[in-house]
């Protein structure tokens, strides 16, 4: 029989999760607030007025607590102390600190794992986690639901009408890490719940599964395991994979309602977030579009060989870091970094220092984002535990300011200093506006491709970012889009290696066309239908009205080989995919391979239809430098006077401000006219430099 708080938390998931925004949180006039973290539960008590004292000193604005200390909060089961994290809330407040607090169900405590082993997650290799880290939790889990539900609830009957707090965070970072699935019981029977509702018949899943292939068939969804290639012999069903990962998308998302439904019984006037991670595959943060009021992420750009030219292991990736502004901004349009690097980090192949001024870029790289709060991982370094070699705004001595604790200091002064020049009723330029361009990604081509991806040389966070590094070259404004989304007011519109597209999203991209939109796709788009079927027509039949031109055949290249293209008398390399097109009469070709057996065929083309065009992309280069020489054409050509910035010097527009990042290895001038009023840094950015101006 179900408890009495189990039967309550099953019927909160039927309660609607509504946004509770309002505009007191995040006042426009303030632009940008930054904060940190705090961990009072490992630091001794004598020490937490001076710490709070000292995050307010170096100009921090609120303060992070609780996402770990589950067993600080309950240290037994049904035994409550908050009176630490009262105490830590009053200090805050006292020192001008606003106040985030965290659900705590990332780290369930040993006491409730002992007791119900049944909570945990299970790997591929069926072995059950143990206590001892972190995200070892299964939230498939009737029972761990409920245990969360509960401490969730308590926690906001203590502070949910409390004026100090600010807002919520839910769990954090939710993914299981490295394990990535759980293949628990819990996980498997929720699985099979989600596929009865979608299927409804068990034929009707035999179908889009392709079971008839390898007599895959099922005669019940009982039947069904979660598709698990570390127990098959061979390889399992893509279509069933593919489903799996929309189902393990959902459930992530489903368990953040749970816990924002939990919280909004008892809270008042306050925001709630969860923080997804840079790039990551498995949790989808569209799905949590109308759960959350705004949208956070945690981004360490240094840790390794992770970014571009001689300085980029020391200044991190300009574009991946503008790109998840842009993807997270449009949702509730608050967003910004929750965790965003102050230092060294511990936990990189290997861990630099960061090129003095880069933290201090990164911050105001947010602030052109239009980024409403940025916070940083963590106060103070810690000294003992798997993070002690991670930097802190403080030194190990808990006082002295760091290197990162000192730019982040100079960050909020500058904000500070930007407030002054505030106008509410500034006018985005009308050039840098036509711009204006939709970046559509989907998360369901993401798993397909990489399901199955027909090269090792494939990367489809990379195939974005050639094109999302040309469009911010040509200093494009963007917001990154999921396909239901409406587009149609964008002058420009880019859908990279679309794989799965239906019938209603091809009649979306033509009307949005034919009323004057310029429409932008690449290799890899139109292949299947939803279900990842390859359809009985032509290859990738769909678009080919289109995008007037057939694609006979497709290649890609062992990686000892390198294929070539020419556009506009230039060569340029390529090695991963190929679409071989043949264009329509009254179609222009925009570039043509210069070898292998199909040399002289085309590789891009473009088409007006009705008042706009279509551009078809169908190589991926190794540089993207054909792609940004495609884009600069398809914009100029379209009347939109693309700027010429150099790759990873990054400039946009906000609240009336121009806002230049330099993530380039060489010092880059501003685009700026000869009375322009500089705010922050000069005219010419050093590498890590960051330059804020206003026009007049």
């Amino acid at each position: 029989m179900k408890s009495k708080l189990h039967a309550i938390a099953a019927a909160m998931l039927l309660l609607p999760v509504c946004l509770a925004q309002n505009p007191d949180w995040f006042p426009k006039k303030d632009m940008l607030t930054i904060g940190t973290y705090y961990y009072p539960e490992a630091w001794p008590e004598a020490e937490w007025p001076r710490d709070m004292a000292n995050i307010r000193k170096l100009g921090m604005e609120y303060v992070h607590m609780g996402e770990f200390a589950w067993v600080f909060m309950e240290p037994e089961e049904g035994k409550f102390d908050f009176s630490w994290l009262e105490k830590n809330v009053e200090l805050a407040s006292k020192d001008g600190l606003k106040v985030v607090l965290c659900t705590p169900s990332a780290t369930p405590p040993a006491w409730l794992v002992k007791k119900h082993p049944e909570v945990l997650m299970v790997d591929a290799n069926g072995r059950t986690m143990q206590h001892g880290s972190r995200e070892q939790g299964d939230w498939s889990s009737p029972l761990y639901r409920e245990y969360v539900g509960k401490i969730d609830t308590e926690l906001a009957k203590k502070f949910g009408h409390d004026p100090r707090v600010w807002g919520w965070q839910i769990d954090n970072e939710l993914s299981h890490y490295g394990k990535r699935y759980s293949y628990s019981p819990a996980a498997a029977a929720k699985f099979r719940e989600w596929l009865k509702e979608k299927y409804g018949t068990v034929d009707r899943l035999n179908q889009d599964w392709g079971g008839a292939f390898w007599s895959m068939n099922y005669q019940t969804f009982d039947q069904i395991e979660i598709p698990n290639p570390e127990v098959l012999v061979a390889d399992p069903s893509p279509h069933a994979v593919l489903d799996f990962d929309r189902w393990f998308a959902h459930e992530a998302a489903d368990y953040i309602a749970f816990q924002v439904r939990t919280l909004r019984q008892y809270t008042q006037n306050q925001w709630m977030t969860t923080n997804f991670m840079t790039l990551h595959e498995d949790v989808d943060p569209a799905l949590s579009a109308n759960t959350l009021d705004v949208f956070s992420w945690t981004h360490y750009p240094v840790h390794g060989d992770n970014g571009e030219g001689a300085l980029g292991f020391r200044l991190g990736s300009g574009e991946v870091m503008s790109f998840m502004h842009d993807f997270m901004r449009p949702f509730t349009g608050i967003s910004g970094p929750m965790e965003l690097q102050p230092g060294q980090v511990n936990w990189g192949e290997v861990n630099p220092w960061p090129q003095p001024g880069a933290i201090h870029m990164w911050l105001l790289r947010a602030f052109g984002a239009g980024a409403r709060l940025v916070c940083t991982y963590r106060y103070r370094q810690p000294l003992f535990g798997s993070e002690l070699y991670h930097k802190g705004l403080a030194e190990t001595d808990g006082v002295t300011p760091s290197p990162g604790g000192r730019e982040y200091a100079q960050a909020m002064a500058d904000v500070v200093e930007l407030r002054k020049h505030y106008d509410p009723n500034a006018k985005e330029p009308r050039d840098y506006a036509s711009r204006k361009t939709a970046f559509l990604i989907s998360y369901d081509n993401r798993w397909d491709i990489s399901n199955h991806k027909q090269t090792t040389r494939w990367n489809t966070e990379a195939h974005w970012m050639r094109y999302y590094r040309a469009l911010k070259s040509a200093m494009v404004p963007i917001d990154v889009l999921p396909p239901e989304k409406d587009f149609s007011q964008y002058p420009f519109v880019i859908a990279p290696a679309y794989q799965l597209v239906s019938e209603e999203l091809v009649g979306k991209w033509t009307s949005y066309v034919e009323n004057g939109g310029h429409l932008i796709l690449t290799c890899r788009t139109g292949q299947k239908d939803m279900a990842g079927h390859l359809r009985e027509a032509p290859w990738a039949a769909a678009i080919l009205p289109l995008i007037g031109a057939r694609i006979p055949i497709y290649d890609v290249l062992p990686g000892f080989v390198n294929g070539h293209v020419t556009s506009l008398g230039t060569s340029y390399a390529w090695g991963s995919w190929a679409d071989i097109l043949e264009p329509d009469s009254g179609t222009q070709v925009l570039a043509t391979y210069a070898d292998q057996f199909y040399a002289g065929k085309a590789a891009a083309v473009n088409r007006k239809l009705g008042k706009g065009t279509v551009t078809y992309i169908g190589v991926d280069t190794l540089d993207g430098e054909l792609e940004r020489a495609l884009i600069h054409k398809i914009y100029d050509d379209a009347g939109a006077k693309p700027a010429n910035l150099a790759p990873n010097f990054l400039v946009d527009w906000r609240d009336g401000f121009w806002v230049a990042t330099n993530f380039a290895s060489q010092s880059e001038k501003i685009p700026a006219g000869a009375g322009a009023q500089i705010l922050v840094g000069e005219r010419e950015v050093v590498p890590g430099g960051a330059t804020v101006w206003m026009e007049r």
